[in-house]
């Protein structure tokens, strides 16, 4: 009973060797930059990440168990768009090489088992089998692409070339249970299936229903997603293809097909290399948790870092943001022991290398559930704290509106490796490095919203300018690093901002307008002021063009440190800020005078601002200095 749970844990452990070399080769794809056909992910959702297919999958193990069967990925780093070119080329070559002489090794223990109940040399029958088991992967790359071009044109094509591939399905098998090389096995493959169909049919229905089941483990919260469907599905797929292999070579025998043993001689089965084997299982599936998540990565950690403090801003639900009908986005800062730790290359001089990638260590904020049990109550909160964590990127070079460089992940990838923070909800990142690496940004967001509401990039390639997004915007954070923090940065961040905003309305417009001023934006106060005149709204301000406004409440900051500035450019980004009290002796029948204050670390400024009482459009609109 030993000899035979030895025999099977043998053929266990190849499934498991190729699995986790595909989790370690994809993640590293990932971070190098290129993708391994067919086991990268190839959906990418609109945040860039890996699409995981959600519900129901039912298929039969063939030649050997695959998690992409089970359509379980390989990885939970964020993939990114699939990258093609030389370097993908080669390693998927590379990687169908080692597949096809571990499948020739599977298939030849099998069958030295299902024949004589012994332990092959599995080396040799990699040796022995591997020219046709690779022209059969060939076989396999070259119809798929086919199928998918035909398909793609007119879908029945598609259709029939699957069932014309099924026909051949029993190709490998018969290579290695009859000895024939892969051009007479393809001769015999049709009229065999035709031939054992009704006595595979029911194993086939079982292997449906198994892969069915296995299917739904994906859900499980990782690792488990990934541990218990690759070791569940490496036992009960082995189980499934020995038996499909005793089947078929049985049914052989009865038709008086040939069906010659190996010939080799036994495999040693000393004590050691019975404990290694058996030791090799939970060591494989340990290295595939590792791997899935990224931790291998960890091996390109290496080298000094450039070490940065940084502030936070989001958006939200703020009243200019629904004043404006969406069409304003105003930020929301926060000051804390923000910092990131990332090795950067030296961009000075116009060096513009094509990618940037490494290991990033940040400190940031992240979101925990809290519950506190009182009595019989248990209440459940959700509340941030600061957490390190590391962050793994490949950032792409990007060109800017006006033609300058930067570095973005959007293109590329970035992911947050596991680490002690437990987050409410997954989340996910984008980062944006400026040209010459001074501004450094990250954007962390849950994963189930998507990036490309939110992440933005100013004209000029410096800043990252988030839009509000449609669903909870303040769960989508931004970190800005850099060497160090300046208000004049801060302005001119918004100023780029404020390019991509605009007055939709004229209702409430007195508010973009307060928010234009608390930014210390000239050219959008201006902006704003044209378009109310252009209305037939009355308006009484100084005379001052852009550059004038512009200094002027700039000037509101002076001697304001950035957490001081900070706090006041707060204002715009959140409700109640500014609060309209009703000025009788100025109010009459049809129309209302109402007067509020922008504050300033200097003082405040008044606004004044008539609507009428009848549809409430905005009449006049008064600043004093």
């Amino acid at each position: 009973m030993a000899y035979i749970r030895l025999a099977y844990i043998r053929l266990i452990v190849l499934v498991l060797v190729f699995e986790v070399f595909i989790t370690a080769i994809v993640g590293l794809g990932i971070y190098v930059g290129f993708s391994v056909f067919p086991f990268s992910p190839m959906q990418v959702t609109a945040s860039g990440s890996a699409a995981q297919t959600i519900g129901l999958n039912a298929t039969i193990p063939l030649y050997m168990p695959s998690l992409s069967d089970l359509k379980i990925p390989y990885t939970q780093l964020q993939a990114g768009k699939p990258v093609w070119g030389i370097a993908s080329i080669l390693v998927s070559a590379a990687v169908m090489v080692v597949q096809s002489f571990l499948r020739g090794m599977y298939l030849g223990g099998i069958k030295g088992w299902v024949q004589s109940q012994r332990m092959v040399p599995l080396i040799q029958c990699g040796r022995r089998y591997f020219k046709d088991m690779l022209g059969w992967s060939v076989f396999q790359i070259v119809l798929g692409a086919v199928t998918f071009f035909l398909g793609s044109v007119f879908f029945p094509f598609g259709i029939i070339l699957i069932v014309a591939l099924l026909f051949y399905a029993l190709t490998p098998y018969l290579i290695v249970l009859q000895d024939l090389s892969l051009s007479e096995a393809f001769a015999e493959a049709p009229g065999l299936f035709r031939r054992y169909f009704r006595t595979l049919l029911p194993l086939a229905l079982t292997a449906m229903l198994c892969t069915l089941i296995f299917s739904l483990l994906r859900s499980l919260p990782q690792p488990m997603g990934y541990a218990i469907p690759l070791l569940a599905y490496a036992v009960v797929g082995t189980f499934l293809i020995a038996e499909l292999m005793e089947r078929l070579e049985g049914k052989l025998r009865e038709d008086g097909e040939k069906t010659p043993h190996l010939p080799f001689g036994e495999a040693g089965t000393g004590r050691l290399s019975a404990y290694i084997t058996v030791l090799l299982v939970p060591v494989l599936v340990t290295a595939g948790v590792l791997s899935t998540s990224g931790q291998h990565l960890r091996a390109f950690d290496f080298g000094g870092k450039k070490r940065l403090a940084g502030i936070s801003y989001n958006t939200n639900f703020s009243d200019v943001f629904y004043a404006s009908e969406q069409s304003y986005t105003a930020y929301a800062w926060q000051t804390g022991e923000f910092r990131i730790a990332m090795r950067l290359p030296d961009l000075s001089g116009g060096r513009t290398p094509r990618e940037l990638r490494g290991i990033a260590d940040i400190t940031w904020l992240v979101n925990e559930e809290i519950r506190s049990v009182n009595g019989t109550t248990t209440n459940i909160s959700v509340e941030p704290f600061t957490h390190k964590s590391r962050l793994m990127y490949r950032l792409v070079r990007e060109k800017a509106e006006d033609g300058s460089f930067y570095y973005s992940s959007l293109n590329g990838s970035v992911s947050i490796l596991p680490g002690g923070a437990r987050p409410f909800e997954p989340l996910s990142v984008q980062m944006m490095v400026s040209r010459n690496g001074s501004n450094i940004f990250v954007l962390q967001y849950p994963t189930r919203f998507g990036s490309t509401q939110a992440f933005r990039i100013s004209d000029d390639g410096r800043y990252m300018i988030p839009s509000t997004s449609q669903i909870n915007p303040m769960d989508v954070h931004a970190y800005w690093f850099t060497r160090e923090q300046r208000k004049e940065d801060v302005f001119e961040l918004l100023s780029a901002k404020n390019k991509y905003s605009f007055l939709a309305t004229l209702n409430r417009a007195y508010l973009p307008l307060a928010v234009a001023m608390q930014e210390g934006d000239g050219s959008m106060v201006v902006k704003i002021l044209e378009t109310m005149r252009k209305a037939g709204v009355h308006v009484k301000v100084p005379d001052w063009d852009e550059q004038g406004w512009t200094e002027y409440l700039r000037s509101q900051y002076e001697g304001a440190s950035v957490q001081r500035t900070l706090e006041f450019m707060t204002k715009a980004g959140v409700q109640g800020s500014y609060e309209s009290r009703e000025l009788p002796e100025k109010s009459d029948e049809k129309t209302g005078a109402y007067r509020f204050e922008v504050p300033f670390p200097t003082g405040t400024v008044p606004i004044i601002y008539k609507e009428s009482k009848g549809n409430g459009r905005l009449v006049s609109v008064t600043i004093f200095k």
